[in-house]
């Protein structure tokens, strides 16, 4: 019977403790107005990425020695997007959800 209590007791723990970090994770995005103000226009793309973590979408093209690139940053409240020319951040717009009146 101690056996069983402790095996639940455990399975109990460890539940919670996965349940806690994922709430961690998602209250924890890195898609926020405070890290879109960090990005600046002529930023490389690997330290966007450094801020902002791997974008949701990408889509790139290139003619001869020019690149671009769009991403795209979005966790379901926030979405930011970036345009890249050759790796470099040329134009980027934040949008955010509206709160619904209670």
């Amino acid at each position: 019977m101690q056996t069983q209590n402790r095996a639940f007791i455990m399975k109990f723990i460890r539940n919670i403790s996965i349940l806690f970090f994922l709430t961690l994770l998602i209250a924890c995005s890195r898609v926020t107005e405070e890290n879109y103000n960090r990005v600046e226009s002529g930023m490389e793309e690997a330290a966007v990425i450094k801020i902002l973590g791997e974008p949701a979408e990408s889509s790139s093209m290139g003619v001869g020695s020019l690149t671009g690139k769009s991403s795209v940053w979005d966790d379901g409240k926030t979405r930011i997007s970036i345009q890249f020319f050759n790796g470099k951040v040329k134009l980027k717009k934040f949008s955010a959800s509206k709160k619904e009146d209670s």
